[in-house]
């Protein structure tokens, strides 16, 4: 009962007693200095706080009934807790758990969405926030965890397309190794036919042919690399997004997206992108799948002859 008779007298914009208390035309009431103050943050455009419903200066009215009121509920409430506090049996008092502005020392129970940061009463009426625009905190983070929930599905989107290339390019490198075994089995059955300047002449040619395989292999599986660490990187902040969403206090979250999710989100953006649809940039746009292209030259496909003109200069008549 008590509880109830305290939230009657109290201002939602700063959640204490109301001071000087004043009437809207729409009929909600705040302290004069919680009204006027958010009155000219907004350039002198100010709507109810409660209702959204437009007022201007000369729409504050003085509330006596509930100036009195609230002076009788405190002075009840007052009378209540000395009773209260001779008991032995007084229960300690019930911390809040939200995080208290350093400069102020009040709860931060606000957020400007234009510097993306959590601000207590005092600090929104200051003029480093003047034609700022707030939210309460617990509706900014449902606001802020949507943006993330939509960098996260990004995210997973790019994360599906980069397992595809990972796969693809395996396949690629399987691909030139299959070819690099065909050509080394044409290779022996050709030279099966020689004698010992020829079997030095395969060797030669396998050897060729195996720091040709090397060298594409290992684009391919450096660039299968790049791919891998794209994904990796993406991965980890899915978890680390996926993390901040499941935080519960709405100020710690915000506290984070401040500090660590904003920035990341940010650089996740597209940059100079003249297509509204497209949000975020996509790294791998900036990855290719490498595919084989062995090679062998002349000895792929005239083997015989070039070998051949190789050994009449080695065979004396």
């Amino acid at each position: 009962m008590a509880s109830q008779l305290s939230w009657q007298i109290k201002c939602s914009m700063c959640l204490s007693d109301f001071t000087d208390p004043v009437m809207l035309s729409c009929e909600h009431s705040f302290c004069r200095q919680c009204i006027t103050g958010h009155l000219r943050s907004s350039g002198g455009q100010g709507r109810c706080p409660e209702c959204r419903r437009p007022y201007a200066e000369q729409d504050l009215h003085s509330s006596r009934l509930l100036r009195n009121m609230t002076g009788v509920v405190r002075q009840h409430l007052t009378s209540q807790q000395d009773q209260t506090d001779t008991s032995s049996t007084r229960a300690p008092p019930v911390l809040s758990d939200m995080l208290v502005c350093a400069d102020h020392d009040e709860k931060l129970k606000l957020f400007c969405e234009t510097d993306q940061k959590l601000l207590c009463v005092v600090c929104r009426d200051g003029e480093k926030h003047q034609g700022h625009h707030f939210k309460p905190v617990k509706e900014a983070a449902q606001i802020v965890k949507g943006k993330l929930k939509g960098a996260l599905g990004f995210l997973n989107n790019e994360d599906t397309q980069l397992e595809v290339m990972t796969q693809k390019q395996a396949t690629e490198v399987t691909k030139t190794q299959m070819k690099a075994n065909q050509l080394s089995a044409q290779i022996s059955a050709q030279f099966e036919e020689m004698h010992n300047f020829l079997k030095k002449k395969e060797a030669e040619i396998k050897q060729q042919l195996e720091t040709q395989e090397q060298d594409a292999v290992s684009a391919m599986c450096k660039n299968m690399s790049l791919i891998n660490e794209r994904m990796m990187e993406g991965n980890e902040l899915e978890c680390i997004f996926q993390s901040a969403l499941d935080i519960n206090q709405p100020d710690y979250f915000l506290k984070w997206w401040n500090e660590k999710g904003f920035p990341v989100t940010e650089r996740m953006k597209t940059k100079n992108n003249m297509n509204p649809n497209i949000k975020y940039e996509s790294g791998a746009k900036a990855l290719r799948v490498i595919p084989h292209s062995l090679f062998f030259g002349p000895y792929e496909t005239h083997l015989q002859f070039f070998v051949w003109k190789a050994m009449l200069g080695a065979v004396k008549p």
